[in-house]
């Protein structure tokens, strides 16, 4: 694997970079052209992985969470770029959720043997129509979770909170904090093989299981099987929906009338009331109506 160039894209807020590089450049001293780049406040990973790619890079790795994970295959598939290329994640965000799908870890020397062993999976990708914070028609490319309801409002909770108490308690004060916030919205819901309709706390599309921080949200969902699980919690209390997280979390499915689980290749959602939040991939994009579709193409990323 001689020569092979790799290149690694940081999170701009990671303190310990200056080490991090360090650790790196010597575990992949041997056959393996190393590069840095960094994420930017205005594009996050997107324009590091364009100018990574324009530098045939062989291999991408994004060392953050699922937001510049989310930004680093936008990136890529903006580009229509063909050549053979292999991504990488090295979870150092708040959630790490798409991370815990591919069952990698923080763990630098074990990324490198997954790339030494070419242990990959091919993972199945989204595209999202979408109204954006400014009120116009968009669309993004997602490979985990996007939440349709409460979870906008629980990012941008998690975004303004210190994290001090660790991932965990965090996500669980911003969820009860936007229970206070939130008013359930009802939404109508069509694709070619199911439909519903009904006021919705949370409607997930997940090609990954996790999200919020390692709550299993959609037990049966598989990166690679080109299938979104839908999770939708229809009018749930926030006594209920405390009381089933030890369930999340353990990937228990919630027995609950309000709770369904279905599955779709894509779908539409549109609101009968306000417009809900979207949260993609751990990030606030904005507003329904959306349109999802199954990418025809797949990513392929180092997994265990």
């Amino acid at each position: 694997m001689a020569n092979t160039k790799i290149t690694f894209i940081l999170h701009g807020k990671l303190k310990s970079s200056s080490s991090l590089k360090e650790k790196i450049k010597s575990i992949f001293s041997v056959g393996y052209i190393v590069h840095f780049k960094t994420t930017d406040k205005e594009t996050g990973a997107k324009k590091s992985t364009i100018v990574a790619l324009e530098e045939n890079s062989d291999i991408i790795i994004v060392c953050g969470g699922d937001g510049s994970t989310n930004e680093m295959v936008n990136g890529y598939l903006s580009t229509n770029s063909t050549y053979s290329i292999t991504f990488g994640v090295l979870p150092m965000g708040t959630g790490n959720d798409f991370a815990k799908s591919l069952g990698v870890k923080n763990a630098i020397q074990v990324l490198k043997q997954l790339i030494e062993d070419k242990s990959t999976t091919d993972v199945s990708i989204y595209k999202m129509n979408f109204i954006n914070k400014l009120q116009q028609a968009s669309s993004r490319y997602f490979i985990n979770v996007a939440d349709i309801g409460i979870g906008g409002l629980v990012v941008e909770n998690v975004s303004n909170s210190t994290k001090l108490l660790g991932a965990n308690i965090t996500y669980v004060k911003a969820i009860v904090s936007s229970f206070m916030k939130y008013k359930k919205q009802p939404v109508v819901l069509t694709s070619n093989t199911f439909e519903w309709e009904g006021p919705i706390l949370s409607l997930c599309l997940a090609n990954g299981k996790y999200f919020g921080s390692g709550m299993c949200i959609a037990p049966d969902a598989k990166i690679n099987d080109e299938q979104l699980q839908l999770t939708i919690l229809g009018n749930i209390s926030l006594l209920d929906y405390v009381k089933n997280l030890n369930n999340i979390k353990k990937g228990h499915k919630i027995k609950h009338k309000e709770v369904i689980y279905a599955s779709v290749n894509g779908c539409k959602i549109e609101s009968r009331g306000t417009p809900c939040p979207i949260d993609m991939d751990g990030e606030f994009i904005g507003y329904t109506p959306i349109d999802v579709k199954l990418h025809e193409r797949k990513i392929t990323f180092y997994s265990t």
